[in-house]
């Protein structure tokens, strides 16, 4: 896929953003280390599958569940880094 990239973490927050329709789900390649971790912009365009590739909804989302994130090229360059998140993948 040339439009993104991916990113395979746990999931270790998932945050509401005040007053706006998003969502921050942070996951981390070695939870505990936040120079591993990513933060992706979740919204209504957002699709999550579970693992037999079902669509799901955020709701369904915990932290600790293992994700495949296919996330835009653009990152902030904060630490750690948000992007939008197109695909989520529960494995």
């Amino acid at each position: 896929m040339s439009c993104c990239s991916y990113t395979i973490g746990t999931i270790v927050d998932i945050s509401d953003i005040m007053n706006q329709p998003y969502k921050f789900i942070t996951i981390g390649k070695v939870p505990g280390d936040i120079y591993t971790y990513t933060r992706l912009v979740h919204s209504e365009e957002t699709i999550i599958l579970d693992h037999e590739y079902n669509e799901i909804g955020i709701e369904d989302l915990k932290v600790g569940d293992t994700i495949v994130a296919f996330h835009s090229n653009a990152m902030t360059m904060s630490i750690p880094p948000q992007t939008s998140v197109f695909i989520i993948e529960v494995k």
